[in-house]
């Protein structure tokens, strides 16, 4: 289910097995194998796709059928994202 959910994502933004294969700091022989469901993407690599395409771990794992719990614009998303570096900031403080 992962392969065929981390594709559509990928395809769904545009980006080649190439684009995602740097972004992640992998091969695109690494890409390729996950698409195919030769392996698997590593707990953090898994973390890091659900982030650059605002898909649920859920939804790329086959836990879910809904790609994303809420549908955000891009301008709502940068603000929860700011407001997430302030909480993060925030704790570090203290």
């Amino acid at each position: 289910m992962i392969g065929e959910r981390l594709a559509d994502a990928r395809k769904d933004h545009k980006d080649t097995q190439d684009t995602l294969a740097q972004q992640l700091g992998v091969s695109r022989y690494t890409i390729s194998s996950w698409e195919q469901e030769k392996s698997t993407p590593s707990h953090e690599d898994l973390v890091r796709i659900c982030r650059l395409y605002n898909v649920s771990s859920d939804y790329l794992l086959g836990l879910s059928r809904v790609e994303r719990p809420e549908e955000f614009t891009r301008e709502e998303l940068a603000q929860i994202r700011e407001f997430e570096e302030f909480l993060v900031w925030k704790r570090r403080k203290q």
